[in-house]
């Protein structure tokens, strides 16, 4: 692959690294970026797509370096502040700020299906359960094929006592895109959940 002189080359490699996105390729695509970013470091989406790119690798604590300076130069960059937002909670860190960075994005783009996954999931992470469901139950209705947001979904009913829900959600889970999901652990929590939910 060979970058073009000016914008061209950043397209084209923005273009190139979602084909290895939509193909699971996520390390070949923050390679691709990692290399374009030295390339065009003004260009704030190719930094935004390259921290995406290292929050669906795990790589949180990269992840955060990158996307931070996005936001202090573009502080209503939605998708940013929802992806900083959520590598906070998958690292149990800094919760109330990443609730903070989830609303901007959410009041930004209110029916974005995927920052209201994270705000739910942030409200779960501080024991805030009603408010959890509003907003999980609203994205799982929107992406019923995104496994990640109905296991959040299935958690959430879970810890509300409502089994035989959370059961639905999880298998929902499993027949969905399969996207970073951890199948086992999804199987064990519905063999754990059967039993109570046949007596509700």
């Amino acid at each position: 692959w060979e970058f073009n002189a000016g914008g061209a080359g950043a397209t084209g490699a923005q273009v190139l690294s979602e084909f290895y996105a939509s193909d699971r390729r996520y390390a070949d695509a923050a390679a691709l970026l990692k290399t374009a970013q030295g390339r065009f470091p003004q260009d704030l989406n190719l930094q935004f797509q390259y921290g995406a790119m290292l929050e669906r690798l795990k790589k949180f604590d990269e992840a955060e370096r990158i996307l931070r300076p996005v936001i202090a130069a573009e502080a209503h960059h939605a998708a940013a502040l929802n992806y900083l937002g959520y590598t906070l909670i998958e690292r149990g860190r800094r919760i109330p700020e990443a609730l903070d960075l989830i609303k901007r994005a959410v009041k930004l783009d209110p029916y974005n299906g995927s920052y209201l996954d994270s705000l739910g999931w942030a409200h779960f992470k501080l024991n805030q359960l009603d408010l959890a469901e509003a907003s999980l139950r609203t994205a799982a209705e929107q992406l019923v094929r995104d496994s990640v947001v109905q296991d959040h979904f299935g958690d959430v009913l879970a810890a509300k006592g409502r089994f035989a829900e959370a059961v639905e959600a999880w298998r929902r889970a499993l027949a969905g895109d399969g996207e970073t999901i951890d199948r086992a652990k999804i199987e064990r929590k519905i063999r754990d959940a059967q039993p109570r939910a046949g007596k509700q």
